[in-house]
């Protein structure tokens, strides 16, 4: 045991405390108010970002629904003159029962130009009125050319302009204007609010903004680069954050389920930024404040602590050298020294070991909530649904597991779910859990099995990016017409065993392997297909992952698909319910691995058809 002598020479050590009480708090404090308001400032950011694309996202569905809506109560119009080649009784009467609607025409470009070839007026003459006023239809129809419908505020207020463009065969197309009120729309972007919407058209022609805007194009307002226009994915900028005379604006954009429509929004940054400013003017003071407190306690603890540390210095060398058995080399010339140098292996052992008690502690809870969490993606293990009865068992190999079976019913049909993700463990629980979701939302569409699994398919590659794959069997049973369909993503193929009085054996086991095609997850495109067969009275189908025939026994071996085989004959010997023989294999089984840790999950179900 090594203990320096100790010697109290250069700086007190009244003055040391003094400099550690002032200066660690200082920066301490200092570094974590800088931390507070940047962490601030982000999450500001972040806030106003997603609001703001919210905003737009809300604007450019509400503009959706209008304007499709007022598309819809003109389509009979449309069809009218389409049919009988002018507008009639069912035109009149749908444009004088609805009071947001004032006239429809409709042109065609011949060789003479832009001619007009009829119109339907709630007022006599409005729209004629209307039309004249516009200036050059030519200029407006031309822009069609690209497009099959524009959208236009021509008068500056709340009436709106739709042209759509129907196409009659080798003649020359059909240009329907359709003059419409729009009242809630134009409300939508002119009301005053913290933020400026637009909503523009291609190439960013302004058509509706706040009641101050002027300009005919974005570009005009802002500095906005527009990288693409295209129908499908909407409008792609360079970047979302654009200097507007010197101030930054925050911008969101989304596409309009309509044409070539769009929904802009700015946000001055300074003005979203403002509780950033007041939280750091009053951190500033804050700051100030509490350093000046501390160097008043420091200066009057210091002279106590002094005497305190010498006696503590002594204590804590008595401590190194007699419990811990530890060598200390004093290098510092004061108690300070010898005690930080004293408690340096002691302090950073117990840290350590407080450290690997408090991993162990939060991996075991979390474990044990991700297990909590998983237990409810599985159905009950017995039911009976119509003529079908199910029973199923799941055991993972560790705390959480890769395999996932499920059931329900939509309808008059019950769909079976059965899936196996790559590994086991956490990984592998996320990609059930995403499986289970998908399989959530996937139940309330008219889908067969393949649709769903294309679906599913899709679902996975997104979360997991091809790292981890997912075999899986899905099918359907009709619960009227006892139809049995499926479809099979690389997964084990199921057992038929056919109904029959006498006891089944090794050939009356039928593997369902018709289609057989890619992972979950290996290619997002992968279109599956089906099969169908019928489910007899009493007959039986087995569900199972590859992990049944791994199970290892005290040495290590495996169970076998032998010995699988002979268990599931042995499962349904005397016609035993779905659960009886779900039992019997479990048992079977677990003779064999007599306790031992299983190698991968241990999942399967049966279902049996009532005789």
């Amino acid at each position: 045991m090594i203990i320096g002598q100790m010697r109290t020479t250069g700086l007190s050590l009244k003055y040391k405390i003094l400099l550690l009480l002032t200066l660690v708090p200082v920066v301490t404090l200092g570094f974590y108010i800088w931390m507070a308001i940047k962490v601030f400032q982000n999450d500001k950011e972040s806030y106003v970002r997603d609001a703001s694309l919210s905003v737009v996202r809300t604007l450019s569905s509400q503009a959706g629904i209008q304007l499709n809506s007022t598309l819809s109560k003109v389509k009979p119009i449309m069809q009218e003159y389409l049919i009988r080649g002018e507008f009639a009784e069912v035109s009149r009467s749908i444009l004088e029962s609805d009071p947001n609607l004032f006239w429809v025409a409709v042109f065609q470009v011949g060789t003479s130009g832009v001619e007009q070839k009829g119109i339907v007026e709630k007022h006599q003459t409005q729209g004629t009125q209307d039309l004249k006023s516009f200036g050059s239809l030519t200029q407006l129809i031309n822009q069609l050319k690209n497009e099959d419908r524009l959208v236009r505020f021509p008068f500056k207020n709340e009436k709106m302009l739709m042209v759509e463009k129907v196409a009659i065969g080798a003649e020359s197309p059909l240009y329907f204007l359709i003059m419409a009120e729009a009242h809630s729309l134009v409300s939508a972007f002119t009301a005053a609010s913290g933020a400026e919407a637009f909503l523009v058209g291609a190439e960013g022609f302004i058509l509706l903004g706040p009641a101050k805007n002027k300009a005919h194009y974005l570009r005009q307002l802002y500095d906005v680069q527009l990288d693409s226009v295209d129908k499908n994915s909407g409008w792609s900028f360079a970047k979302n954050t654009f200097s507007i005379n010197g101030e930054e604006m925050i911008s969101s954009f989304s596409q309009v389920p309509f044409g070539q429509l769009s929904v802009a929004s700015f946000v001055p940054r300074s003005a979203a930024f403002q509780a950033v400013k007041i939280l750091s003017q009053r951190s500033v003071i804050f700051f100030v404040l509490l350093i000046a407190a501390a160097t008043i306690v420091s200066l009057i603890a210091s002279g106590s602590l002094t005497a305190t540390l010498a006696e503590l210095s002594r204590a804590a060398q008595k401590v190194a050298g007699g419990v811990f058995d530890i060598k200390v080399a004093v290098k510092s010339k004061d108690e300070v020294g010898v005690l930080a140098q004293s408690f340096n292996q002691m302090a950073g052992e117990i840290s350590r070991l407080m450290r690997e008690t408090a991993e162990q502690a939060r991996m075991a809870g979390e474990l044990k909530t991700a297990k909590t969490v998983q237990d409810t993606l599985f159905p009950p293990a017995n039911t009976k649904i119509g003529d079908l009865e199910i029973s199923g068992f799941y055991e993972p190999a560790s705390e959480i597991g890769g395999d996932w079976w499920h059931y329900s019913q939509v309808g008059s049909k019950v769909f079976l779910w059965i899936g196996d993700a790559t590994g086991h463990g956490a990984p592998a629980a996320l990609i059930t859990s995403a499986a289970k979701s998908a399989a959530t939302i996937l139940e309330r569409l008219d889908v067969n099995p393949a649709q769903a699994l294309s679906l599913l398919n899709k679902s996975i590659y997104d979360v997991s990016r091809g790292q981890i794959m997912m075999t899986f069997f899905l099918a359907s049973y009709d619960l009227e017409t006892h139809e049995f369909c499926y479809a099979n993503a690389s997964h084990e193929a199921p057992f038929l065993i056919s109904y029959s009085e006498l006891p089944p054996k090794k050939k009356d086991l039928y593997p369902m392997n018709e289609v057989v095609q890619p992972r979950l997850g290996q290619s997002r495109d992968t279109v599956y297909e089906m099969h169908r067969v019928n489910l007899n009275k009493g007959d039986r189908i087995l569900f199972y992952t590859d992990g049944i025939p791994d199970i290892p026994n005290p040495k290590g071996d495996s169970w076998g698909e032998r010995e699988f085989i002979k268990g599931i004959l042995a499962a349904n010997t005397g016609r035993p319910s779905a659960e009886q023989s779900v039992q019997q294999l479990v048992a079977s089984f677990n003779s064999y691995r007599s306790q031992s840790a299983l190698k991968d999950d241990v999942t399967f179900f049966m279902i049996v058809r009532d005789l």
